[in-house]
């Protein structure tokens, strides 16, 4: 049965078959004859009548003599012959005569002939599509290597003849196949936004294919660019294989990132159970877990926060927290040091095995990309229960720079001055428990904690921190006075000073919701009458009374 009634010529069949087939001399080879499929004949058969049927000979057993039948039967036929003896190169001419006879090589099956026959007689549109899906195939077998942008060039370069190369969005030339002038394409394909460019510079030729960004559908992260001298270059089929390779790299693109923020979820989760650990928690299971993706306590390991000095808001929030993720991964995964990342409030949360001087260095690359971030690194951490130690420490790090050293923009544990690693090692949260039970006095008297907040920032120089507040000298006394009565403390005293200035330093580095109210400064003419007619000093007299020892009690006393 014919394979296929599409009539083509003879000699896209023999294009087809290519080396499978050698053409026995003597034969008259018409490459312009019509041919419409192909037909399997074995000895004994009945001849085809149809001369445009390809007629494929099989089971030859006792040599070429069984064929003589078909051979000299009336007309002219194509005769393939498989499995024949070698001798069948050698048939007489006379045999042979008007036929088109040729033996197809070992290995081939009569049946593939067949089929690369009902190929090449599919009409152009089948054949398009078959090709172009066959060079899909053949192109997406890359994606299988474990480099598989380098094997998907290295099959672009065959399959075109021609250099292949991977440009980024700034210029630089990610692989390539051979060498190519960089800077020359680079200045082209620049210049415009097209996603297909043909290129024809200074005798190069090729066309350059724009990769889009997977994370960010109007930007794009390179160019996939193919060159050739070939005046010709680039023809039909090289570019259906540039645009097929695009997608491919596109797709491999999307593949990694959904790859990266799976592998960054299960970091993440870790990581966050962690954070939850109790001080005296010690959670083998997940202290094993920490090790399978790479951290052992084995060496230096800390927790360090990254956050905005100003918290991008609405669309551009999600889209700046994710690139301060990525490049903290790409910084510390390019250093060799295995890492848990997670976006955490307001910003992002790490725990790194690395030493404090090597972290140091490391995040402090950070300042060129992202200038308005600042960072805070813990305490050493030496089991998976220390976590949430050092990520406290990491907080409170920020948080002081926030306040008193906004123009520094990393601060770690051993940075910390007296003050500071108090409150690390008693812990944040103890801290402002007691700053809250001391200060509760003044709890609703916003007035009176922001001038006793102006006392201490300035210095405790009454004259400018009353004129920071826009009020009164006199009305600061006044201020100060009440503050030493309510808190029964005497401000002379070194115990009352240190008392009063550590709770507001734990109130202002927390700021908690309900604790006690921010700062608030007054104008002269929201002060309460007869304020500004106070005349005592702050220090002007001192109190009888456990105020007097200036110490900060817990909320149990």
């Amino acid at each position: 049965m014919p394979a296929s009634l599409q009539s083509v010529e003879l000699g896209t069949i023999l294009t087809e078959l290519g080396s499978a087939v050698r053409l026995v001399p003597g034969g008259a080879v018409d490459l312009t004859r019509p041919v419409r499929g192909a037909t399997v004949w074995v000895p004994g058969d009945p001849v085809p009548a149809d001369p445009a049927v390809i007629v494929v000979c099989a089971g030859l057993r006792k040599g070429v003599e069984e064929v003589f039948p078909l051979l000299e039967a009336h007309g002219s036929r194509v005769v393939l012959l498989c499995g024949a003896p070698v001798e069948a190169e050698a048939l007489d001419a006379t045999r042979v005569a008007d036929n088109v006879v040729g033996v197809v090589g070992a290995g081939v099956g009569a049946g593939e002939v067949v089929a690369s026959v009902a190929r090449s007689s599919q009409s152009v549109e089948e054949a398009v599509s078959r090709r172009l899906g066959a060079l899909q195939r053949s192109l997406s077998l890359a994606l299988a290597d474990p480099e598989p942008i380098p094997a998907l060039l290295n099959r672009l370069k065959r399959v075109c003849n021609a250099t292949t190369a991977l440009i980024d969005a700034h210029g630089q030339v990610m692989h390539a196949t051979g060498p190519v002038p960089r800077a020359l394409l680079f200045d082209e394909i620049a210049s415009t936004k097209a996603d297909t460019q043909t290129l024809d510079i200074d005798g190069w030729h090729g066309l350059a294919a724009r990769i889009g960004d997977p994370s960010s559908p109007d930007e794009h992260t390179g160019w996939l660019v193919v060159t050739s001298r070939r005046p010709d270059f680039p023809d039909v089929y090289a570019t259906s294989a540039v645009h097929v390779a695009t997608s491919l790299i596109e797709t491999n693109q999307r593949m990694s990132v959904l790859v990266r923020k799976q592998e960054r979820a299960v970091r993440a989760a870790v990581l966050e159970q962690a954070l939850a650990l109790r001080r005296e928690r010690h959670d083998a299971e997940l202290a094993a877990r920490v090790a399978g993706l790479g951290i052992t306590f084995d060496t230096e390991v800390r927790v360090a926060v990254a956050v905005f000095a100003h918290t991008p808001r609405g669309d551009k929030r999600r889209h700046v927290f994710d690139s301060l993720t990525e490049a903290l991964t790409q910084i510390l995964s390019a250093a060799g040091h295995p890492s848990l990342i997670t976006a955490r409030g307001d910003g992002v949360t790490l725990l790194v095995q690395c030493g404090v001087a090597a972290l140091q260095r490391l995040l402090g690359a950070l300042e060129r990309e992202f200038p308005a971030v600042q960072i805070g690194i813990g305490r050493p951490v030496t089991s998976v229960g220390g976590v949430v130690d050092s990520y406290n420490d990491a907080l409170l790090a920020v948080r002081t720079l926030r306040r008193v050293a906004q123009e520094q923009r990393l601060m770690a544990y051993e940075d910390f001055d007296f003050a500071t690693r108090l409150f690390a090692d008693v812990g944040l949260e103890q801290m402002v428990a007691w700053a809250e039970d001391f200060l509760k006095p003044l709890a609703e008297r916003e007035n009176l904690l922001a001038g006793l907040r102006s006392y201490f920032e300035h210095d405790q120089n009454i004259n400018v921190a009353a004129e920071s507040l826009n009020i009164h000298h006199n009305s600061l006394r006044y201020r100060l006075t009440k503050v030493e009565e309510l808190l029964t403390i005497n401000l002379k005293q070194p115990a009352a000073v240190s008392s009063v200035f550590l709770a507001l330093t734990a109130i202002d580095l927390t700021r908690q919701p309900g604790a006690l109210k921010p700062r608030v400064s007054r104008s002269r003419d929201e002060l309460p009458v007869g304020e500004v007619d106070a005349a005592r000093g702050a220090t002007g007299f001192g109190n009888d009374g456990r105020g007097d020892i200036g110490v900060a009690f817990g909320p149990e006393r």
